[in-house]
């Protein structure tokens, strides 16, 4: 936009075009001034709802972590069952887990076996899913 701006008035300055060369300058400027313009009051509008959808996100996060502490309650699972439960359905490793609980790693394979036979599963993959199929089949009553 600036250079268009310095190009006519430059134009004007020296009289060297003619006034249609300007008008079209012009014309010009303006055209990429108001696509300019609008794309900023797009963007404006995206940083919008990309916030307004963080916030649904951090709530269903919060939502979902309500929800499956609820269940580990149902399950009877010990505090360190829950904490175990939660960093399994994260997708943290044994060796992971152990480390950050700071315990052995026989003790969280140990606390991974109760926690799967008290939510009678038959592993992480089935933990996990059994929170994330609630989860889908929540979004999809919501979208249809």
């Amino acid at each position: 936009m600036v250079f268009f701006i310095f190009d006519i008035v430059s134009d004007i300055l020296n009289n060297e075009d003619s006034f249609s060369h300007i008008i079209v300058e012009l014309l010009v400027f303006i055209a990429i001034s108001l696509v300019l313009f609008r794309e900023l009051q797009h963007v404006k509008l995206l940083k919008k709802e990309i916030c307004i959808e963080k916030s649904k996100s951090a709530r269903l996060a919060g939502e979902l972590l309500q929800v499956m502490r609820q269940q580990f309650s149902i399950w009877n699972l010990t505090v360190s069952e829950c904490e175990v439960a939660l960093l399994l359905i994260k997708g943290l490793s044994m060796k992971e887990i152990a480390t950050a609980r700071q315990v052995k790693e026989k003790t969280v394979r140990g606390q991974a076996t109760a926690i799967y036979a008290k939510a009678n599963c038959a592993g992480r993959h089935e933990l996990a899913a059994y929170f994330i199929e609630d989860l889908m089949s929540e979004i999809h009553s919501q979208v249809t």
